[in-house]
């Protein structure tokens, strides 16, 4: 047991890189960052932000990574997790699992299994949403990232295909009532959709995409790059959102970067599961051309159709 912003925490670590999760309410992952560099994910207290709910206390954001699960409600979502959780850690494979009880509200229950490489940054995150209720729920599950302020993420386009070779559409963009595609956080290239965070905005804006093609979403925040990958989506997969497996949500405090599953209806006792795999790379600052970018990241991420761009 450690402690992170004067909060009971476990640990995990590979002597390169560690990982903290809160054991005083979640199930939530408060740190993932090399060891003795700055946090790639974001921090709030709770007396600077809080959510009221009719459940007799706040939901809070705190920070980190969490699981929801999807289409958000204001009453569904918001329900508080402020409770302590079990963690559990396996030595063997240098796994964390955390868990919480139900949520009483859904009969909802929610766990976490953080698996961390022998050697370097590798983390990989499964998230389970149990139905223990005593009926259906229709859902997705909804793994958020709360990013450290300050940077920007990185989304990359479909492969360019030249007209009129292609003929049919390969993307989607989905806004929110409150998005303003010309706010200057969003850069649309033709390589790369990035959003910025900007401490000083003043309104909060959200995106949505449907990933077919990629299956990755980065940060990047100085000289470091955290990269997360998720499953593909078919296009006919049934996705809330108006069909959306990625999201991006900044506000002038951080930034989340959102994966999602197909929605399904979980009979009592089913689960689903949510498979995310994280990296983390130093000294490799994104430049600001995509060409430029295409190129490092092609290197970095063992992926060479980036170099097209």
């Amino acid at each position: 047991m450690t402690a992170f912003g004067g909060e009971h925490a476990i640990r995990l670590s590979n002597g390169e890189v560690e990982v903290l999760a809160s054991t005083d309410y979640g199930p939530r992952i408060l740190r993932y960052a090399f060891r003795e560099h700055e946090n790639v994910f974001g921090f709030v207290a709770p007396a600077e932000e809080s959510y009221a709910t009719p459940y007799g206390e706040a939901w809070h954001p705190y920070g980190g990574h969490r699981l929801w699960h999807a289409p958000e409600h204001p009453v569904r979502t918001y329900i508080p997790d402020n409770s302590p959780v079990r963690a559990d850690i396996d030595d063997e494979d240098n796994s964390l699992l955390l868990s919480q009880g139900a949520e009483k509200p859904t009969g909802l229950a929610k766990a976490l299994r953080v698996v961390l490489s022998e050697r370097g940054s590798r983390v990989v995150v499964t998230h389970w949403i149990r139905n223990v209720g005593d009926g259906p729920v229709d859902l997705a599950p909804w793994a958020v990232s709360l990013m450290a302020p300050g940077g920007t993420a990185l989304l990359p386009n479909p492969p360019f295909a030249p007209h009129p070779a292609a003929l049919l559409p390969s993307a989607r963009l989905v806004t929110w009532p409150y998005t303003t595609l010309a706010d200057p956080r969003f850069r649309f290239g033709w390589g790369f959709v990035r959003v910025t965070q900007d401490p000083t905005a003043s309104s909060p804006q959200k995106i949505g995409l449907l990933d077919t093609h990629n299956g990755w979403a980065a940060y990047s925040r100085g000289d470091t790059l955290f990269v997360k990958r998720y499953p593909l989506a078919t296009p006919d997969a049934p996705l809330v959102d108006l069909g959306c497996n990625v999201e991006l949500f900044t506000n002038a405090r951080f930034l989340e970067l959102e994966t999602l599953g197909p929605v399904t209806t979980l009979a009592p006792g089913d689960m689903v599961e949510h498979v995310e795999t994280w990296e983390l790379f130093e000294r490799m600052a994104i430049p600001d051309d995509d060409e430029a970018t295409g190129k490092v990241l092609a290197d970095a991420l063992d992926d060479p159709r980036l170099n097209r761009i």
